[in-house]
């Protein structure tokens, strides 16, 4: 029986990435990618598709495409900081100008922020994947899924992406997802009687 990758392509459209066509390849393992597309072609490791039901494989999607655009953003910024101050560290260093050392200074802190607004892009996007979603259960569990990836080297194991834990317990948190059942219908009741 042919695996039905129609739900992920839906996905993909949904994100923005309209007219891709989905196909499974193996899982690269220096990679570690669990999507990539080139031309219109959606690549999905197989990995995924042995963990992740569909619901949670296309939430898992959705929030890497717009991941990618907020990535995208972040990394024009730190571009355009970068060239800046890199002309003003030029001039300052072929003028022997006393601005030199604050340039120099002000290059290494465009290169932190850089890391600092990437990681704010990340929850960002996650935000904004679950309102494209309209539910961040699929989105918890897929990432709580995939969670269970491991980086081994020698006899050291780590995370392959400890990030993703992190973002799972803040959309678990920020969308009230440990709450009973019953109490999340009666906070939802009760915002739609205030908002009446």
């Amino acid at each position: 029986m042919a695996l039905d990758l129609t739900p992920l392509e839906a996905a993909a459209a949904r994100a923005g990435r309209p007219g891709l066509r989905a196909r499974v390849v193996p899982h690269d393992r220096r990679r570690g990618q669990w999507f990539r597309w080139s031309g219109g072609e959606l690549l999905v490791s197989e990995r995924l598709i042995d963990r992740c039901p569909p619901a949670e494989a296309s939430a898992l999607l959705v929030d890497e495409i717009v991941l990618g655009r907020h990535l995208a953003r972040e990394r024009r910024r730190t571009a355009l900081a970068l060239a800046a101050v890199g002309l003003v560290l030029a001039w300052a260093i072929a003028t022997g100008s006393w601005i030199r050392q604050p340039a120099g200074i002000a290059l290494g802190f465009a290169v932190a922020f850089h890391f600092v607004r990437a990681g704010r892009a990340r929850l960002s996007a996650d935000d904004e994947a679950v309102r494209l979603l309209g539910d961040p259960v699929p989105l918890v569990r897929g990432f709580n899924l995939m969670n269970q990836d491991e980086l081994r080297v020698g006899r050291w194991r780590g995370k392959a992406r400890p990030d993703l834990h992190r973002r799972a317990e803040r959309l678990a948190r920020m969308h009230r997802l440990r709450e009973a059942p019953d109490e999340r219908l009666r906070a939802a009741r009760a915002h739609v009687l205030h908002d009446a």
